[in-house]
């Protein structure tokens, strides 16, 4: 029976290794799907390497970890993450309520008598302004944000919002409280059974040092619900700070004839911080509302939403997530989309710093799905190794990536992995009862007869 257990146990394995194993490995320049030469700067040991948009999206983990540097003789070099969580400020603020009584000037009527040239003589009020309530209503929120340096790139609300009912949110500064300037507005829409999210107000990167924000919203009728916002969160880009990283793409074909739908697969794990959404001149200016999620099994989500407009637009700033599949669904007052828009995509910049210890030329590698972190601390790899030096890419790749209609891309991926594990054990299964079977029809009694 244990020649039958160490057969199951290999056989097991042959199953895992074979479903497993791809093509090279984490040590091995040839097993990263991107690899691309560089130069270093001659005389310091540690080199700092800001990356590309192209190799931005080619990265196939989140946080960037499939990313190597290799020497001539395929060596891994020691290598660390630094500045990428520098990159962006999150500066969390507390909404401070705006109290008032709406309605307290509203009269029953006016009338006016006129003498006989036709000019006014008399004007009179008929009936009382109508009394305020006891109980003030919310207005808007303030924010304090004298203190926050730097261009505010969008601000996240954390709304309470009714259903089914578009609301605006609208977005303004002020030094004094008394004169207000418009900073960004957006429209959001929470839909039976959403989940509440933040939502997103993009700013373009507007100075707010020593001013207030004043969040006030508005709806096309009466809110059928209140409108509570309970948090909110700018994201600051620090002074001197570089304009993040950006590729062109393509959009496939809209899904099933529906001008107002594209979907699309994306081919890299990079979050994206903004997306810019182009249409063709015919198109005009369409606003969109822009959903992610990894599989068909969850629910879309909201990213992000703004307007895309022929003439070139701006960013549409995203929620910072990271999803396998895109959704961008046109306003339903607009007709749609009549081809397929542009896209071009924004990453918040990053680099990495490595000890450039073996021999030269060396070759960046990067996008492996399977690889491991092995990345060190900033301190510990640049610690007692002097000023770092600045590595460039030979070449600069394209900055371009081609985007396929989800089709399969969004298929239940846990389903597929249940249904490989579940015929793998069942040919493991089959197999034992032939080898126990086998085993036993050898060992049977013959008759001795």
């Amino acid at each position: 029976m244990s020649r039958v257990r160490w057969r199951l146990g290999a056989l097991v394995g042959a199953v895992l290794l074979v479903g497993a194993a791809p093509a090279g490995s984490d040590g091995e320049p040839d097993g990263y799907a991107l690899r691309l030469p560089l130069s270093v700067e001659a005389g310091a040991k540690v080199q700092r390497l800001a990356l590309p948009a192209a190799v931005l999206a080619g990265l196939q983990t989140g946080d960037g970890h499939d990313l190597r540097v290799f020497d001539a003789k395929g060596r891994a070099m020691p290598i660390a993450r630094t500045g990428a969580s520098a990159v962006v400020d999150h500066v969390s603020l507390d909404p401070m309520p705006i109290l008032g009584a709406p309605d307290a000037l509203k009269v029953s009527g006016v009338s006016l008598r006129l003498d006989g040239r036709g000019a006014a003589q008399v004007a009179e009020v008929r009936g009382e302004p109508v009394a305020a309530g006891a109980a003030p209503v919310l207005l808007g929120v303030l924010l304090d944000a004298r203190r926050v340096s730097g261009a505010v790139a969008r601000v996240a609300v954390a709304a309470d919002l009714p259903v089914g009912q578009p609301v605006t949110l609208t977005v303004e500064a002020s030094a004094d409280l008394r004169e207000w300037r418009l900073l960004g507005e957006a429209t959001v829409y929470r839909r039976a059974g959403e989940a509440v999210r933040s939502s997103i107000v993009a700013l373009d990167n507007a100075a707010v040092a020593r001013e207030y924000l004043r969040i006030t919203w508005s709806a096309g009728s009466r809110l059928l619900a209140p409108v509570a916002i309970r948090g909110a969160v700018l994201d600051v880009r620090p002074d001197g700070a570089a304009a993040s990283e950006t590729v062109e793409a393509q959009a496939p074909a809209p899904a099933s004839g529906n001008a107002r739908i594209v979907d699309f697969a994306v081919p890299f794990a990079t979050p994206m911080a903004s997306l810019r959404v182009i249409p063709v001149e015919g198109d005009g200016v369409v606003p969109v509302r822009i959903l992610g999620r990894d599989d068909r099994e969850q629910p879309w989500t909201l990213l992000g939403q703004g307007v895309a407009r022929s003439d070139g637009g701006r960013d549409i700033t995203l929620s910072g997530d990271a999803p396998r599949a895109i959704r961008i669904e046109a306003d339903g007052r607009s007709a749609g989309f009549t081809v397929a828009p542009r896209f071009r995509i924004g990453f918040v910049d990053r680099s990495v710093i490595f000890l450039a210890s073996g021999t030269a030329p060396f070759t960046l590698a990067a996008g492996r799905v399977a690889a491991k972190d092995v990345f060190l601390s900033p301190a510990d790899l640049a610690d007692g190794q002097g000023r770092p030096g600045e590595a460039r890419l030979v070449s600069t790749p394209s900055a371009t990536v081609t985007l396929s209609a989800l089709g399969d891309a969004g298929a239940p991926t846990r389903n597929i992995v249940l249904w490989v594990v579940l015929l793998a054990a069942t040919a493991v299964l089959a197999g034992v009862a032939w080898m126990l079977w086998r085993q036993q029809a050898t060992q049977a009694p013959r008759d001795p007869s």
